[in-house]
C-alpha cells in the first residue's frame, strides 16, 4: 500500500477525510479482509467477517429527520472514527447487498481483477472489454487461423 498521501489521494471519492501514518495498518487489515470475503464468496464458503466487523465498529450513526420537497424523512448521519472505520462500513453495506453469484473472476487467465456482473443474463466473462475481453477475443482467432 502506498504512503498516507498517495492513499488519500486514491481514497478522495470514496471518503471525506485524509488518509495519515495510523490509518494505514488498519486499511492494510482492511483491504486483506476483504479480499478474503471476496475469495469465499468466489470458492462458495462461508464468509468470516470479524475483521471488517472489527474495524467497522468505529462507525456511529444517528437519526435525523430531513423535509426534502416538504416530506418529513429519517436519515442516518454517520461518524466514522477513521477513514478505516469508513470504508469498512461501505464494505459491510456492500456485502449486504451483494448477489454473491453476480461476484466473477475476470475469464483472462492472466488476470486477476474481479467484478460484478450486472448484465441481465448473467453471462459476462470479463472484467472490462479493454483489454481482457478483445484480448481474449485475439487470441482465440489467432488459434483458430494456426
Amino acid at each position: 500500500m502506498p504512503d498516507s498521501t498517495v492513499a488519500s489521494a486514491q481514497l478522495a471519492e470514496l471518503v471525506d477525510q485524509p488518509v495519515n501514518a495510523a490509518d494505514l495498518a488498519d486499511l492494510r487489515r482492511l483491504q486483506r479482509a476483504a479480499f478474503d470475503a471476496a475469495e469465499a464468496i468466489l470458492a462458495g464458503e462461508t464468509l468470516d467477517c470479524a475483521g471488517i466487523n472489527a474495524l467497522a465498529a468505529d462507525s456511529t450513526a444517528r437519526v435525523e429527520v430531513v423535509v426534502p420537497e416538504g416530506i418529513p424523512q429519517r436519515q442516518l448521519v454517520w461518524t466514522d472514527a477513521s477513514v478505516a472505520s469508513a470504508l469498512a462500513r461501505r464494505v459491510v453495506e456492500e456485502l449486504g447487498m451483494l448477489d454473491h453469484d453476480r461476484l466473477r473472476q475476470c475469464a483472462r487467465p492472466e488476470c486477476d481483477l474481479l467484478f460484478y456482473d450486472t448484465t441481465r443474463s448473467r453471462t459476462r466473462r470479463w472484467h472490462a472489454e479493454d483489454p481482457c475481453g478483445w484480448r481474449e477475443r485475439q487470441r482465440t482467432h489467432r488459434t483458430r487461423r494456426s
